[in-house]
């Protein structure tokens, strides 16, 4: 026995020295293609002291030994925050971006200095030490020292393992030469919660946001600056380079604005490429630059919101109601590392998805009556009941800073000055959520690099899973620009192509089905399955001989009465 427990011990010894010193070894290999090393990674950087040069370095060797221990477990860490922390965890702490993706133009480009001092806000709700280390030191190395005056760090209530390993990047930012205001929240608030009163106590004339898992490129702090110089109620974005560490692919926005629909829908759609900054009805909400004036006066963002989501719709609507401008500056970039699943939903205290509670908020505070009866169309009809008097309050509150700012605007107006390529709905018809026969619902859902139809649970209350768009050239949008397309064996919805064919939809009015009349089919559910395909309107055979149910029926909320239109 004694000898089984020497042989453990022998080999766990050998196991440990080998993975301590590859991990030293890792340092020399060559880096993904995309990026390179800086040289100086090992220099002491200016803002930090004696004491702080030397714990960083202890951490960056904690964290690669940790990385690789990581790989002889890796699926069980791609399950926390959907990201390949084995790999991150191997890159360096402090390193340079040297692979450029600006426009050439950015080159010859000049700016002048401006004196503006600049606080950076930055939230994270249990974050991967290594990429909360790098967006730390990446954001602060590349702020010129006269503009950095402050950076504002919130913990939301992190608890899980790496709480440990976030406790020794707090103890490290607190030994900074500049100032560093390290702020946990024992309770989860949120992500909209946390920036907002970030923005709150931020004392500097800038406030720069940004994510926790972000790298900043080399002079990304100056064009943003310069934008601000033009006129102080603008709303500067960079833009975003994106990294998805797991299959090494990288994309990018550029010449991209962020419009949305009535119904707060996202719609994406091009611009010219070019160095210049362009406007955009809203941006990402990763990284975004204001003054601290303007964001007082419109009184920040995200109040009565809760959770994540839409707070930069909220920020888009009223920067433009109030006078302001958004734009993107293609000259200054932000590199971030794309997780492969949503984020949790922490800092929700809601029964119903927070998503669709902020949309709520949004849409009765600062569009007309009208425009948010539209939007409750969507909803159960017991869901406006339940909001409760936080958010009568909230909204009270929004429209106050409205009417103190004289900003009386609506969508039609926003639609109209920012985003004309975003169509107006009508004639269009709207067909929402539905239940089927046992209790599931209807729901799009991402797989196979397309937005597929199934049926899931529903939850406590059904707002806005399905709901799709039946437009004047007779195609199913769903998620904006992806249409139901009829070529395929399942319920699939791909790229408009505008050109009909296999996205001509109908919507027949008596038996309330989805039907492709051409080939007189109809959109159902197959049997004991939750997946959705096409059949025979009449039959509960398709021509596989697979057993569907033809009685799934589609709930049209809006617009009924154009229905009744004869095919093309």
């Amino acid at each position: 026995m004694r000898t089984r427990d020497a042989y453990t011990l022998f080999f766990v010894g050998v196991l440990t020295i080998v993975l301590f010193w590859e991990t030293r070894f890792y340092l020399h290999l060559s880096p993904p293609t995309y990026f390179r090393v800086n040289r100086c990674q090992n220099c002491k950087l200016y803002f930090e002291s004696d004491t702080t040069y030397i714990e960083r370095q202890k951490l960056q060797e904690m964290i690669k030994f940790g990385g690789r221990v990581k790989q002889f477990a890796n699926k069980e860490y791609m399950k926390r925050e959907g990201y390949n922390e084995s790999f991150l965890d191997s890159l360096p702490i402090v390193r340079k971006i040297e692979e450029d993706f600006q426009p050439p133009e950015c080159k010859i480009k000049s700016y002048s200095r401006s004196k503006k001092k600049v606080s950076v806000v930055m939230n994270y709700h249990n974050e991967l030490p290594s990429l909360l280390l790098r967006s730390i030191y990446s954001v602060i190395n590349n702020i010129p020292p006269e503009n950095f005056y402050e950076l504002i760090l919130i913990d939301d209530a992190s608890n899980l393992t790496v709480f440990f390993d976030l406790k020794r990047v707090e103890v490290l930012v607190k030994t900074f030469l500049v100032p560093v205001h390290h702020i946990r929240f024992e309770e989860n608030r949120g992500l909209i919660y946390s920036r907002r009163y970030g923005c709150q106590i931020a004392s500097g004339d800038v406030v720069l946001v940004l994510d926790s898992h972000v790298e900043v490129k080399e002079g990304f702090l100056e064009p943003m600056l310069d934008e601000l110089e033009k006129d102080y109620r603008t709303v500067a974005a960079p833009v975003f380079d994106f990294w998805d560490t797991y299959n090494m692919k990288f994309w990018s926005y550029d010449g991209v604005s962020l419009g949305f629909d009535v119904y707060l829908a996202w719609n994406l759609f091009k611009s010219a490429k070019t160095a210049e900054a362009y406007t955009t009805p809203a941006i990402m909400g990763g990284a975004f630059m204001a003054t601290k004036a303007f964001l007082s006066s419109i009184d920040y963002f995200g109040k009565g919101m809760v959770g994540w989501g839409n707070e930069n719709i909220e920020l888009g609507v009223k920067t433009w109601f109030c006078g302001g401008r958004l734009v993107y500056v293609p000259c200054s970039r932000v590199l971030h590392f794309a997780a492969n699943r949503t984020p949790i939903n922490h800092g929700d205290r809601l029964k119903a998805p927070f998503f669709h509670y902020n949309h709520h908020i949004i849409i009765k505070s600062y569009f007309t009556e009208e425009e948010y009866h539209e939007f409750t169309k969507l909803s159960d009809p017991g869901y406006e009941k339940m909001l409760g008097e936080d958010f009568r309050l909230s909204v009270q509150q929004n429209r106050q800073t409205i009417m103190n700012n004289k900003c009386f605007k609506n969508y039609t107006w926003l639609r109209r000055k920012t985003m004309p390529q975003v169509e107006s709905y009508d004639g269009d018809t709207l067909i929402a959520h539905t239940v089927l026969a046992d209790g599931k619902c209807v729901e799009g859902e991402w797989l196979n690099q397309a937005w597929m139809l199934v049926g899931k649970v529903c939850p406590e209350v059904k707002a806005q899973l399905f709901t799709a768009r039946l437009t004047k050239t007779y195609e199913l949008r769903f998620a904006e620009a992806k249409c139901l397309d009829w070529g395929y064996d399942q319920a699939m919805f791909v790229d408009c192509h505008h050109l009909q064919g296999n996205q001509i939809t109908l919507y027949d009015s008596n038996l309330k089905r989805i039907v492709d009349i051409k080939r007189e089919k109809c959109l159902v559910r197959y049997n004991n399955t939750n997946e959705f395909g096409f059949g025979r309107c009449d039959s509960t055979r398709n021509e596989k001989g697979e057993y569907y149910i033809p009685q799934t029926t589609f709930k049209v909320v809006y617009h009924p009465e154009l229905l009744n239109r004869s095919p093309p």
